[in-house]
């Protein structure tokens, strides 16, 4: 396996500071002080591409790597691309998912499924649309991409709020196995952890729904990822998969 290959460059603009979350999308910053472009100075609003929670990561202290809008008619002059905070800088821009994925198909070291021959993003089968179908010599492939920025201890956890959508998306690779294709989640980790489990506080149904794909042949993939100060998206390692026993003792230990 490919440790610290470089996946992907997203760059950013500007390191400032968080202030609010002042709607699902939208977020309050302030320029550093010290910052030398005149230009930019006081609070300003930045769109936020990830509809999750995120509590435990936008908190006071929290910096944000953030990038300018081409587009001119938006509201927001400014794109979230990432949060510093803990120790750690975590990608929660989402828009950039499709493109890391499909740099891991392409590369042989990485992806489990071995050279590509089509890749095509945003599928739609029956009612929902997948993130990607791809083909190989031996599979025809539908793939569901997961990011995950929730941690707890060594733990990463999926979803960080309750998804009816990701559920949904879980039943439909159990069908398509069903079907005769080959299945599989890519859960993309952007926070140091060492095992990937299920958020059944947040999510039970899913938590359960998750482990009956495992059990009728959906394939996970937990993966940690970096992303750094340079701007460049790394690959770390592939992560252990949290058995079935051990959410089953979380579960009930916490009720």
């Amino acid at each position: 396996m490919e440790k610290n290959k470089i996946l992907y460059k997203i760059d950013y603009n500007e390191i400032v500071n968080f202030k609010e979350r002042i709607t699902r999308f939208t977020v309050r910053f302030e320029f550093k002080k010290n910052f030398q472009n005149k230009e930019y100075s006081g609070e300003d609003f930045a769109h936020l591409h990830d509809t999750g929670r995120l509590l435990e990561l936008l908190i006071d202290g929290a910096e944000l790597l953030i990038k300018k809008s081409n587009n001119k008619n938006r509201k927001t002059k400014w794109d979230v691309i990432a949060v510093k905070v803990h120790g750690e800088i975590i990608l929660i821009n989402t828009a950039f998912h499709r493109y890391i994925t499909e740099s891991i198909f392409n590369n042989e070291k990485i992806s489990p499924f071995g050279k590509p021959l089509y890749i095509k993003p945003e599928i739609k089968h029956n009612n929902s649309k997948l993130d990607f179908y791809l083909e190989t010599k031996k599979d025809k492939i539908y793939v569901e991409v997961k990011g995950c920025t929730l941690v707890n201890g060594k733990t990463a956890q999926f979803p960080g709020s309750p998804s009816v959508r990701a559920v949904k998306h879980l039943k439909e690779l159990m069908e398509l196995k069903k079907d005769g294709f080959k299945t599989a989640v890519f859960i993309l980790i952007f926070r140091k952890s060492e095992i990937f489990a299920p958020e059944h506080l947040i999510d039970r149904e899913f938590s359960e729904i998750f482990y009956k794909a495992i059990e009728n042949g959906v394939e996970i993939y937990p993966m940690l990822l970096e992303y750094r100060e340079d701007g460049n998206v790394y690959f770390m390692k592939n992560i252990e998969l949290a058995k079935k026993i051990f959410w089953y003792f979380k579960k009930y230990k916490n009720l």
